[in-house]
């Protein structure tokens, strides 16, 4: 039986913050943990720092870890953060009996090979059968990843293609991937499910519906890969910020595609416009 209380880390980010409000008007108790509380509920949680763990109310059922750190100075910050943060928090869960909703990424799989979908599969490994893995698509709303590349789109007029540009890309929208955490939790839901539209489309098309939504002539320019790679890495190694990271192009070149399980979660995904 569900005690209608839950406790968000990454509460006050993109999705967090949004999955709250979704909460909230589902009648739901929700407890923000976050490094910079805001409301009233919320409780000082950082992934670094175990004590924060114990701030978690002994009556929430539920921890949803939407949280994620991209400001790390490097990879061993990121990883003490992201994944040796994660894990400890998941085994202070398992021993008092509290399930967990995972917000993982399409880009976690065997064969990742950036960070980000390295660790998030990682994770995905450190959980029982009690527990919940969302497996979202490129999250399409007004805000996170999905914004900054529209608004780099309409300042460039141009987007830059690597390897091709036709790798097979599969969105969501914010307010499915919401439906879909909701129902999964109202439901009891475990396992993984991939939240994505059953349909891909290559990049380049990706790009083009941006271009076209904006009223701008679609333009690209196509880009060595591997080339640009290996200027990334070598730029990071002496600290100098680029718009565009290794970690964005090595997402890139990754794309797979997944059977959508929309349905299953009792969402109708909408399409990219």
């Amino acid at each position: 039986m569900l005690t209608s209380k839950v406790a968000i880390t990454g509460s006050n980010g993109f999705i967090g913050s949004t999955l709250r409000q979704a909460f909230v008007q589902k009648g739901i108790d929700v407890i923000g943990l976050c490094r910079k509380p805001c409301l009233e509920n919320d409780i000082v949680f950082d992934l670094t720092d175990i004590t924060t763990f114990s701030k978690i109310p002994e009556d929430v059922d539920t921890v949803i870890h939407t949280a994620y750190t991209t400001t790390a100075k490097d990879l061993q910050q990121a990883f003490q953060a992201n994944i040796t943060g994660s894990k400890a928090l998941f085994d202070y869960c398992h021993a008092r009996n509290i399930r967990i909703i995972f917000l993982s990424s399409c880009s976690a799989h065997a064969n990742a090979q950036s960070f980000y979908g390295k660790s998030k599969y990682q994770l995905e490994g450190h959980l029982n059968s009690n527990d919940t893995i969302i497996r979202p698509g490129f999250v399409i709303g007004d805000g996170g990843i999905y914004k900054r590349l529209e608004q780099s789109l309409i300042k460039l007029k141009i987007a830059p293609l690597f390897w091709g540009g036709q790798q097979p890309l599969q969105i969501i929208h914010l307010d499915d991937l919401i439906t879909g955490i909701i129902n999964a939790y109202f439901q009891n839901k475990t396992g993984t499910y991939n939240l994505v539209h059953p349909t891909s489309f290559p990049l380049q098309e990706f790009y083009r519906q941006i271009f076209i939504k904006q009223k701008l002539t679609p333009r690209f320019i196509r880009l060595p890969g591997t080339i640009t790679l290996v200027a990334l890495k070598v730029a990071e190694f002496f600290k100098i910020p680029l718009p565009l990271t290794s970690e964005n192009l090595l997402g890139l070149k990754y794309l797979q595609v997944f059977e959508s399980d929309c349905e299953k979660l009792g969402v109708t995904p909408k399409t990219f416009l």
